[in-house]
């Protein structure tokens, strides 16, 4: 014997969960703004944040340019993953380069190169670990990780090695 379900649609009638009741909509309180615009506000950078992406990325290219002079290849700008980012991965003969670019316009925090804590060592080799298993190992048979540091517009510091992967 089959259950027979009413409901207020007839086309709907054998589905069980068409029988609840029907919410009546939401009273609209006139000065809080829609979630659409909230989002659609919120989600717009500011003026100050872009113009750091920018310089970020200015700095990303002067990197590049700098490991290209010194006999490097590019294989990914900006490799994002579920776990991170990698601004650089270049190849050195049989050798994947991860490649972090730090800069600093003053030294008031620190230098670029003391900037790089441990914990975003662990967060870059952790997205250096997953490319390594996607797409380096067919191509590459040793990972090493480099910085590049750039200060006060002076030229660029490229420390080979900085460290090693943990398990």
């Amino acid at each position: 014997m089959a259950l027979k379900f009413k409901s207020k649609v007839p086309e709907l009638s054998g589905i069980p969960w068409t029988t609840r009741k029907l919410r009546s909509p939401k009273t609209k309180i006139p000065w809080l703004a829609p979630k659409e615009k909230r989002n659609a506000e919120s989600k717009s950078a500011p003026e100050h944040k872009l113009a750091l992406l920018a310089e970020g990325q200015l700095a990303e290219t002067q990197a590049l340019r700098f490991l290209e002079q010194h006999g490097l290849i590019l294989v990914a700008r900006n490799h994002r993953c579920r776990c991170g980012e990698i601004d650089l991965i270049m190849a050195q003969g049989n050798t994947a380069v991860v490649v972090e670019v730090r800069l600093r316009n003053n030294s008031r925090h620190g230098s670029a190169l003391e900037s790089i804590s441990s914990h975003k060592q662990a967060r870059v080799s952790r997205c250096a670990k997953l490319w390594w298993v996607q797409q380096g190992q067919r191509k590459f048979t040793h990972l090493r990780f480099d910085v590049v540091a750039l200060e006060n517009g002076t030229e660029p510091q490229w420390v080979q090695n900085a460290w090693q992967i943990s398990n």
